[in-house]
């Protein structure tokens, strides 16, 4: 009964309310336990029923809520093109740019997303890619770049995002470097009571703004990749609205939990980083790389282009 009500609240009154916003917004594999502790005892007692009913129990908790994923890799046939591409929030880790550049290079991208990368020292990385950038968004392709917006999101807490449209050698396609903030009243989640209502209801707001105007920027035609840290799980509302419009290339090609924020650099929790696809691009493969030197992990996916 705990799982389903965890996954009811969620959706109704899910980020309608405060408190049951903590429920979509932290973290979900700890509903794992209960249900597995159940299973535990109930077959130790062999109590076959109780033991069924803790079984779906955990099966709902370990795909529905805590969004585990055993996808497999897809093969693209032998004429497809592909396209590579890396999101990732690296955190102004500016004295490590040369670790940065050296991880980017092994995955051999052709596009890379870059969140928190405001500095001037990101400015000589990936010389042979061509490159946009704006506030902390910066993106390189590997191909040509024939425009470059950088509209702003949202009325409350107003933020710029990195529109590029290119030519690969997959073909061409616009890619939307986004980057949401949590809120931006707090340094950190509070731990009063009342200042924690207040950080959730605001985190709430900015997410609403900048999700309605994202998609409503997003092309009517043509390949789309929207990649970014988004500071929001699979649990929320404002996934649901967006897997409407793009397909969540983790959710469709990925395998295990895909959590990219790590919390006090050693426990992944959360899966806030993502890449999401439209306009005919079919995810085939999507994994997450070790985080270091950041304080996320970089989210990789191989996409066949239309």
């Amino acid at each position: 009964m705990l799982v389903v009500a965890v996954w009811v609240l969620q959706r109704h009154p899910g980020e309608d309310w405060w408190a049951t916003s903590l429920l979509t917004y932290g973290p979900q594999v700890q509903w794992i336990a209960p249900p597995a502790l159940a299973l535990i005892v109930t077959l130790a007692a062999r109590r076959g029923f109780l033991s069924l009913l803790n079984l779906a129990a955990l099966a709902m908790a370990l795909f529905f809520i805590a969004g585990f994923q055993l996808n497999a890799p897809i093969s693209a046939p032998e004429d497809a093109q592909t396209l590579r591409v890396a999101t990732w929030n690296v955190y102004g880790r500016t004295r490590d740019v040369e670790m940065v550049e050296s991880r980017l290079r092994s995955w051999e991208p052709d596009v890379v997303c870059l969140q928190e990368s405001a500095l001037r020292t990101f400015d000589g990385l990936l010389p042979e890619y061509e490159s946009a950038h704006v506030a902390d968004l910066r993106t390189y392709v590997r191909g040509t770049i024939t425009n470059v917006e950088t509209p702003t999101i949202g009325l409350h807490a107003p933020r710029r995002m990195l529109v590029v449209e290119a030519e690969t050698a997959a073909g061409p396609v616009t890619i939307i470097n986004v980057h949401i903030p949590r809120a931006l009243e707090f340094d950190g989640t509070p731990r009063e009571l009342e200042l924690l209502a207040q950080y959730m209801q605001e985190g709430v707001a900015i997410r609403d703004n900048k999700f309605d105007h994202i998609l409503d920027l997003l092309p009517e035609a043509g390949p789309a990749i929207l990649a970014g840290d988004m500071n929001t799980p699979p649990a929320s509302r404002f996934w649901r609205r967006t897997s409407e419009h793009l397909t969540d290339a983790f959710d469709a090609a990925g395998r295990g939990f895909g959590h990219t924020f790590i919390w006090r650099r050693h426990l992944s929790l959360l899966r806030i980083d993502y890449i999401w696809t439209g306009g005919g691009i079919r995810p085939l493969h999507c994994w997450i790389e070790p985080a270091r030197p950041s304080d996320h992990r970089p989210v990789i996916a191989d996409l066949q282009m239309p």
